[in-house]
């Protein structure tokens, strides 16, 4: 039995090292970014009531790792995002919430659709916001290395917001990736574009709708959303259509648009005349064709996804119209 219990130290001494290993890596890490925080001008009082949730977790890193490929065409992404389901719930919570939405459309001059739009998508009406502790999937990311400098960065503005709100460590949850409440805002996009909305002298992404809402068309209007330009229109191409023109560069006036026979669906000319647009095809010559405005263009600064920034364009139209603010 002796001989065993030896043997069997010894075979578990063998295998351990690594996890021990990178423990002790993360402790010099974490000792690293303890000084870095001070450096950045966090109080040690914040350093030392977040670092017992600065912790390694090893399913943030499988997470990272294992992301699925996307194979989806953009017709299968759009019906999955935009559903009947999604639809209907959204025009009711664009009216429970009506009065607020409309005073908040009329500070930042974002549409309210759009602000519904977005929180539909980002956690399904609030419904999915993560309960990951972002202390320590931004720490762990961070650890990682391979993208050392944007985790630390992102670190240290949730202490910073943690210091600025005085939340309880514990509560600081979201994603695994560190994106925080109903709108999953990155930490650095917290301190720069969250707002207290309901004046109570708090900024609470997780649980108040009027910071939430506020905070989306915070977001928006800081990044050059132009009211009553819309986003993107359906159009039908010529036959003889040069595909090389359908590219993210590329921007010409509506009008030269329509001077290359590009027209709405119906035949009729297109919408916005004077106003710069892109040719887009998300799914590449053949397929369904937009034309972009310059709203367009702030939806890709929230995600740089072709597929997202037109969903969300066409979820925020079928809310139902007569539920729709007055427009300017």
């Amino acid at each position: 039995m002796r001989n065993f219990l030896f043997f069997l130290s010894v075979f578990v001494m063998l295998i351990s090292p690594p996890a021990f290993a990178q423990q002790d890596d993360f402790n010099v890490w974490r000792t690293s970014f303890y000084q870095q925080a001070l450096r950045d001008g966090i109080s040690e009082a914040t350093i030392r009531k977040a670092m017992p949730y600065i912790t390694y977790n090893g399913r943030v890193i499988e997470l990272d790792q294992k992301q699925p490929e996307s194979t989806q065409t953009y017709a299968q992404y759009l019906a999955a995002t935009v559903t009947a389901g999604r639809v209907s719930r959204a025009r009711q919570e664009f009216q429970n919430n009506y009065e607020n939405l409309i005073a908040i459309e009329r500070v930042y001059n974002v549409p309210a659709e759009i602000i519904i739009a977005l929180w539909a998508k980002e956690s399904d009406f609030g419904r999915i916001q993560g309960n990951f502790n972002i202390l320590s999937s931004l720490g762990t990311l961070a650890y990682d290395g391979r993208r050392k400098s944007l985790f630390e960065s992102e670190l240290l503005a949730a202490l910073r917001f943690m210091e600025q709100e005085n939340i309880d460590p514990k509560e600081m949850l979201g994603s695994w990736a560190g994106a925080m409440g109903q709108c999953q805002f990155i930490p650095t996009s917290v301190l720069k574009y969250a707002v207290d909305g309901n004046a109570d002298g708090q900024i609470d992404l997780r649980n108040s709708l009027p910071d939430v809402f506020a905070s989306i068309a915070n977001y928006l209007s800081k990044n050059g959303w132009e009211y009553g330009v819309g986003v993107a229109q359906e159009v039908n191409l010529p036959a003889n259509f040069n595909p090389i023109m359908a590219q993210q560069k590329l921007e010409k006036p509506v009008t030269e648009w329509h001077a290359l026979g590009v027209v709405r669906p119906t035949g009729a000319d297109l919408y916005l005349s004077g106003a710069p647009a892109t040719l887009l095809q998300p799914d590449g010559e053949g397929s369904q064709a937009y034309l972009a405005y310059s709203n367009y263009r702030v939806l890709m600064r929230w995600n740089r996804s072709t597929y997202f920034a037109l969903a969300i364009a066409k979820l925020a139209d079928q809310i139902n119209p007569k539920f729709k603010a007055p427009r300017k």
